[in-house]
């Protein structure tokens, strides 16, 4: 009679050729569970999920952007229903630095400076360390220029913003300020 190998043997095999798993060391019914056992099994999910985002953010390419085919209108920048010196995002999804970022809802930004002299740009950039929207304000020029997105956001829009104006518009009417649309997509 020809018998298998052991259980442990086995786990052993699976593990040599790939199909590994890690056997918990948790005793049925064990309460509460030891701190050490629980952080162990923390530091796993945290590593199995960092390799996951890296996978997903190479099968988009590996770029930084806002993912495509979601909704036409993910983390797009508009005026606000009330035009004003604000402007709002639409909810949505993106990858940046292989990692996930979501917007759940609308959010307005707050108030934009209007320049006392000169035009200025000025970038709304979806930043990944705080899950926020932040404007990053420009410097006010004669022929002004966006500044870069700052580590870990991606620029969703500039705006240009004049002296004198009283609200931003998606479209350039020479008086008031504009927005123009430059969301990076993965």
């Amino acid at each position: 009679m020809v018998r298998g190998p052991k259980t442990e043997n086995k786990e052993h095999l699976m593990a040599i050729q790939g199909l590994g798993y890690t056997k918990t060391t948790w005793a049925f019914e064990e309460r509460p569970v030891a701190s050490a056992k629980l952080n162990q099994w923390d530091d796993r999910i945290e590593t199995a999920l960092e390799i996951v985002y890296f996978l997903l953010g190479k099968s988009w390419g590996g770029r930084s952007g806002v993912l495509r085919g979601a909704a036409e209108h993910d983390l797009k920048v508009e005026s606000t229903p009330t035009p004003g010196l604000s402007v709002r995002v639409q909810p949505g999804y993106a990858l940046i630095n292989n990692l996930p970022y979501r917007l759940n809802a609308i959010t307005e930004t707050g108030t934009f400076v209007v320049p006392s002299l000169h035009n200025r740009i000025d970038l709304v950039q979806a930043c990944l360390p705080n899950w926020n929207i932040a404007i990053k304000p420009g410097t006010e020029s004669a022929s002004p220029t966006a500044p870069a997105p700052d580590s870990g956001c991606i620029a969703l829009a500039t705006v240009l913003l004049r002296p004198g104006m009283s609200i931003i518009k998606t479209v350039d009417d020479s008086v008031n300020g504009y927005i123009v649309d430059t969301r990076p997509f993965a």
